[in-house]
């Protein structure tokens, strides 16, 4: 039975099974569970997690895109204590190593499946390379050293209940949840690690911001490494009871037609998404009259995608919002409000939500004044515990008083509404995945016939930012683009690899040796503000 008031959220599946058994909790092609469903396939995954020796911190990843063993391994993990983590299946094998290598979990559940790609080899590699994976479980057809997702939980493990009770028990809301992993300025990922406490902070401002509540239906069509999907969809429907539609892959066309099908409330996307759903016919034709909150973050909105969306809610009542935020914030910390004009919608990411603390800073980290651009800094219950094993990097962006420092340049104006400058950092954002030029940059110096390489985002009206990569070829050496970019394709995310090249014969660079990446952008800029 979940307690009076629930505190953590796989109590809040336990609250729905008890009151609202019946009603629809995750759609996915076509396949629906209603909350009693869920709670019992998310109670026999925690038995099998025990059953594989998976204790309290113990980690357990998801190699997957969007699917109906994302709450349930999620939640399975949240009622043993146990720290889910979820990875996409468009990284690389070296990109996944590396996370994994960190994170080391003790199961590794996957697809069989992807784009057409048989990922059997791919899962029994990374099982290899990290000898803390016990168990790998295929969702898909078993295959030798891995055994069926499906048949692993469907097995009856009545011994364990009182396990599962006894564990369930012992779970508090400072103990850690969720890890998620986000490069940091050097390329190396990082894992961010956050509480049960943190993330049902976030989705409780988040609910009440968004107006989602039991009646609602949330369409999420996020890659499940990314904290909209984990918390800002997933963990933001299980608190409120919400029908939560699932799609594996974002297309524009199909998207509409689903909105329109399966009458959704809550609509939220990076710029890009909007904007390649604007370009269909189907955006002509569709029913988008069920949809009472319209949601965009990840960067900032052109005004066209703004307009675009007033224009429906002024027929609809819908409700329009943005706001700021980040896998460290677990979510948005800021929100625009209600009653806010185009120009705050476009100009502004909204004002800091309470119990949030906002303030902007010089590089000495003193507060300054309204008006005065500089780093953001937050404060508040919504924050991440720290980095997962890198107490350096942690100490990097969090102080002694719980201030977390951003990386983000903005300032506020007299309002509190924040208006976003630019990034300390060099990364940059296209279609709402974070990049770090560093990254890809390392991976074109291994081409044989490269001999530096620097990497610039710059403006795109679709995408927000794509990335141009400069480089000094070795002396007698040749590449076309596409070799470059196959090489890229190769190790790196598609959504890494730049979409232009440039070779020079030298990059300009500072007194201080390094390139001059600001003078690379001044001398291309126009050249590749590229409309698709």
């Amino acid at each position: 039975m979940p307690s009076a008031s629930p505190q953590l959220s796989w109590q809040y599946v336990e609250k729905w099974a008890e009151t609202r058994p019946l009603d629809e909790s995750l759609v996915f092609k076509g396949r629906r569970l209603n909350w009693s469903e869920v709670r019992a396939r998310v109670d026999a995954t925690a038995k099998a997690f025990i059953a594989a020796g998976v204790g309290k911190g113990d980690r357990v990843a998801l190699l997957s895109m969007g699917c109906l063993e994302f709450p349930i391994t999620f939640m399975a993990a949240a009622k043993i204590g146990a720290v889910w983590l979820g990875l996409s299946p468009k990284f690389t094998r070296p990109e996944l190593a590396a996370i994994l290598t960190d994170a080391r979990p003790n199961v590794l559940i996957g697809l069989r499946e992807f784009n057409g790609n048989d990922l059997s080899s791919l899962l029994l590699d990374l099982r290899g390379d990290v000898p803390e994976i016990r168990e790998v479980w295929v969702i898909g057809d078993p295959f030798d050293g891995a055994e069926s997702f499906e048949a692993c939980t469907a097995r009856p493990r009545p011994r364990l209940d009182e396990t599962l009770g006894r564990m369930a028990a012992e779970v508090g809301p400072g103990d850690d949840l969720l890890l998620m992993y986000t490069s940091g300025s050097t390329g190396t990922p990082k894992g961010v690690i956050h509480t049960h406490r943190s993330t049902m902070t976030s989705v409780e401002i988040q609910n009440r911001h968004f107006g989602t509540r039991e009646k609602s239906r949330l369409f999420m069509q996020f890659p499940i490494n990314h904290v909209a999907a984990d918390v800002e969809l997933g963990l933001a429907a299980i608190r409120a009871g919400a029908t939560l539609v699932i799609e594996d892959r974002f297309d524009p066309a199909e998207s509409l037609r689903i909105v329109e099908r399966e009458r959704i409330t809550f609509l939220g996307g990076v710029p890009a998404m909007f904007l390649l759903q604007f370009a269909t016919p189907e955006f002509k034709e569709v029913d988008l009259s069920s949809v009472e909150t319209f949601v965009w973050g990840g960067s900032p909105a052109p005004r066209a995608v703004v307009e675009t969306l007033a224009k429906i809610a002024s027929r609809t009542g819908a409700r329009l919002v943005t706001g700021y935020g980040s896998t460290e914030t677990g979510g948005f910390v800021t929100y625009s409000n209600p009653e806010d004009d185009l120009q705050t919608l476009t100009r502004t990411a909204g004002c800091a939500a309470r119990p949030v603390e906002l303030r902007i800073v010089d590089e000495h980290r003193q507060r300054l004044s309204l008006g005065e651009p500089g780093e953001i800094a937050f404060r508040g219950p919504s924050l991440m515990r720290g980095y997962w094993n890198n107490a350096t990097a942690t100490r990097e962006v969090m102080d002694d008083e719980g201030w977390y420092y951003s990386g983000d340049v903005a300032w506020l104006d007299e309002r509190g509404c924040l208006h976003m400058v630019g990034r300390t950092s060099e990364m940059y954002k296209t279609g709402g995945e974070n990049v770090y030029p560093r990254e890809v940059e390392e991976v074109l110096e291994r081409h044989p016939a490269v001999a530096s390489a620097a990497v610039i985002g710059v403006a795109n009206t679709t995408y927000h930012e794509v990335g141009v990569a400069f480089l000094v070829l070795r002396s007698g050496a040749s590449a076309t683009d596409e070799e470059l970019r196959a090489h890229c394709r190769s190790i790196l995310a598609n959504f890494k690899v730049p979409k232009y090249f440039e070779c020079r014969e030298k990059l300009p660079v500072l007194a201080s040796g390094k390139v001059d990446k600001l003078a690379l952008k001044r001398d291309v800029l126009p050249r590749f503000q590229v409309e698709y």
